[in-house]
């Protein structure tokens, strides 16, 4: 887990680290924009088969919102479209983090890394190009107010699900109240089950030799959370290895096509669905 500066991209994180390590396989869950800070979970060799699962999981984030100002990227390093004089009280800015919690329509930032037929949204900006996103449902999980003051600015905690954004809804209350609103300053704070408290800075982490940053190395588990696991047998383990079905145990009580984590001797061997009475292999972890 790395707690991202400010100024570096979320490939430039993976990079530095793909330097350092040279590892087989490696890959991270959740971009970050460069101006954005916290938390990104870095994945290594087969490890990397967990990031689909991780990035499922709630997020949770620390967002300075501004009121003032409507810009083209929904934060502060955009052109400005809108502006107001208009500083909301307390009470209204409370209103509004209340109608945008639990299930909500967001439209992503046009600088977000949605498809848009087949390219991403954020490349279609940077070459001026019209396009059109959609809404999407998302769930917001916490919306809270942390301190707000006479300037308009908040700051707020967001727990939301996969495919939030946070400059949209800073956007999107900022609409709501009549004052406009962005983004000025954004840090992750969790990802699942990882928190940015636990992380390590980039700088540390680039410091310590081989063998203490596998001090930093997380079980690969903890990066598929809510998942049953299912300690099998040698004879199990033969089967998952070879793709083979398995013998659904009386013991284990699963819907139809429900995933499990299968573990032999504390590894992590595969992820095995149900189908009838039977465990099916849909990805192996090799040794």
């Amino acid at each position: 887990m790395i707690d991202k500066p400010a100024g570096i991209t979320s490939a430039d994180v993976v990079r530095v680290i793909k330097k350092k390590l040279n590892p087989t396989k490696i890959g991270h869950a959740g971009t970050l924009d460069p101006d954005a800070t916290g938390l990104i979970p870095i994945a290594l060799g087969e490890a990397t088969k967990a990031i689909p699962y991780l990035l499922k999981s709630k997020k949770k984030y620390e967002a300075t919102f501004m009121c003032g100002l409507k810009t083209d990227t929904d934060d502060a390093s955009g052109n400005t479209l809108k502006a107001s004089s208009y500083i909301p009280k307390k009470n209204e800015i409370l209103e509004a983090l209340e109608y945008y919690s639990e299930v909500i329509f967001q439209i992503p930032p046009k600088v977000s890394a949605v498809k848009v037929g087949g390219k991403r949204a954020y490349k279609l900006f940077k070459a001026n190009e019209y396009f059109h996103l959609k809404a999407r449902n998302i769930n917001v999980y916490e919306l809270s107010l942390q301190s707000y003051n006479e300037k308009g600015q908040a700051i707020v905690h967001l727990e939301c699900s996969k495919g939030g954004y946070v400059r949209s809804i800073a956007r999107d209350i900022g609409d709501f109240l009549g004052c406009f609103g962005y983004v000025r300053n954004l840090s992750r704070l969790m990802y699942g089950p990882f928190k940015v408290a636990e992380a390590s800075q980039l700088s540390t982490l680039l410091d310590l030799s081989t063998e203490n940053l596998v001090l930093n190395v997380r079980d690969i588990d903890v990066g598929i959370p809510n998942l049953e696991i299912f300690e099998c047998q040698l004879n199990d383990l033969n089967h998952l290895e070879n793709g083979r079905p398995i013998k659904c145990p009386v013991t284990l009580t699963l819907s139809e096509g429900e995933e499990l984590i299968a573990k032999y001797k504390g590894r992590v061997a595969g992820i095995l669905f149900k189908e009838g009475a039977f465990l099916k292999v849909k990805r192996k972890f090799n040794t």
